[in-house]
């Protein structure tokens, strides 16, 4: 009887109950996660609320795995507190979203004060982050078109 009470209570904090419960559309987590991130700038709760610890990077300079990230994202808030990003739109295609944002550094140079224009593309399962790839575009300090990046 113990067996059976030990694996109810596994199988409830499990991933796989969790996925199922998860009530949030993956363009919603998304949403919640870079909002928690990016604007707040809290990476570790945000990673560890809305990221698996499996979590697959595809970025070639980054290291795969939360933790990883975790690491990595930590220290570059803190060495960077000028870092601002502005979220233009996130799509959604079933469990993959796309989230097209402008990033800069109010205290860089002027490159880095024009920033980058970034795709974040996310696979999500249930309620959490399960795979990343990222695009970043140099924003430039003259463009050949009066469109925007944005």
């Amino acid at each position: 009887m113990r067996w059976i009470i030990a694996a109810i209570a596994f199988a409830l904090t499990s991933g796989a109950v969790q996925a199922q419960d998860c009530k949030l559309t993956p363009k919603e987590v998304v949403s919640q996660f870079m909002d928690e991130f990016y604007m707040q700038k809290k990476v570790r709760s945000s990673f560890e609320r809305w990221v698996d610890p499996g979590y697959i990077q595809h970025n070639p300079y980054a290291a795969t795995g939360r933790d990883a990230a975790i690491g990595f994202l930590e220290k570059f808030v803190q060495d960077n507190p000028g870092q601002r990003t502005k979220i233009h739109r996130i799509i959604a295609d079933g469990d993959m979203v796309a989230v097209h944002s402008h990033g800069w550094n109010e205290g860089g140079d002027a490159a880095a004060k024009r920033g980058f224009a970034v795709v974040d593309i996310f696979r999500v399962q249930g309620c959490k982050v399960m795979e990343h790839w990222d695009v970043l575009s140099p924003v430039p300090e003259t463009a050949a078109n009066t469109n925007t990046m944005f």
